[in-house]
């Protein structure tokens, strides 16, 4: 997926299932393929589900890169992630948090890119909820945890945006907004500072999905925190893409949440082409 912020930033967010795969033997990087290539060229660039080692330097010519590798037992490494940078935008990116597996914080500076406020840029990975990884360590409550605290946080000091695999299905009926409608049932729930949402339109979704429980705490979040969904609602993705493909079905499992402040910032927001040589889910990009 790939969303544009104004016309001076484009990011871009893809689960590339392994970024090695063998062929002939030979380990390949991903990053070498053809069919990459239009993704990266992004301005950010998040990918995850890597599957590399904390000692894998990757390289790729004009960017920098920021790793977040999760430590293994085994010769078999999982999740995982990896940020590319435009090497002339580095001045503008400060690294803010990347202590737990799977989840990275950045600042994208208001002054240099032209913001009303300083953006604190998320890139993350979640587990399936019956991944061993999962069962084994409970990461999906610490995650969330952990998620609730930051955007609480970084929501004080500036805009939030979130993309990555969240393994969250939403139904696309449920909204992420609370509605300008009096509902005094909610006075007790609600910040006093709450501003409801008066132009936020409802999403569109390719294929119907029931909200599992990755969705709920995904819908909580944006209530709770005032993010919004990007896809399904916005300009390049107004229908809502699949995002994942795989034998048991299709399904979207890759999103962007941005501060609701921030949505006039947002020039376009899509999800690109299948690559099933290169991965199962799709890249997303704003």
């Amino acid at each position: 997926m790939c969303i544009k912020v104004s016309k001076q930033l484009s990011i871009s967010s893809w689960n590339v299932n392994g970024l090695f795969k063998r062929i002939s033997g030979n380990r390949v990087c991903k990053l070498d393929d053809a069919n990459i290539c239009h993704i990266m060229t992004a301005d950010i660039i998040g990918l995850s589900e890597t599957h590399i080692p904390a000692n894998e330097i990757l390289n790729y010519d004009g960017y920098k890169c920021f790793v977040n590798c999760r430590s293994s037992d085994s010769n078999k490494v999982r999740g995982g992630l990896a940020t590319f940078f435009k090497k002339e935008i580095l001045s503008g990116v400060k690294l803010m948090d990347k202590t737990m597996d799977d989840i990275m914080w950045f600042k994208l500076d208001k002054t240099f890119f032209s913001f009303d406020r300083n953006v604190f840029l998320c890139f993350l990975y979640i587990p399936p909820s019956n991944s061993s990884y999962t069962l084994r360590t409970n990461f999906d409550k610490q995650i969330f945890e952990k998620l609730e605290a930051d955007i609480a946080k970084y929501s004080i000091l500036g805009d939030v945006i979130l993309m990555g695999d969240l393994n969250a299905h939403i139904n696309c009926k449920e909204l992420d907004f609370i509605t300008n409608e009096v509902d005094d049932s909610l006075d007790n729930f609600l910040p006093t500072n709450y501003v409801a949402d008066s132009v936020c339109k409802f999403r569109n979704t390719q294929v119907h999905q029931k909200t599992n429980n990755y969705g709920k705490l995904i819908l909580d979040l944006c209530t709770e925190s005032q993010l919004r969904i990007l896809n399904g609602r916005t300009l390049g993705d107004s229908k809502g893409k699949i995002t994942f493909y795989n034998h048991n079905g299709v399904s979207i499992d890759d999103y962007c949440l941005c501060s609701s402040e921030f949505l006039p910032n947002i020039v376009n927001f899509s999800v690109g082409q299948f690559e099933p040589t290169i991965s199962d889910h799709c890249p997303i990009s704003k």
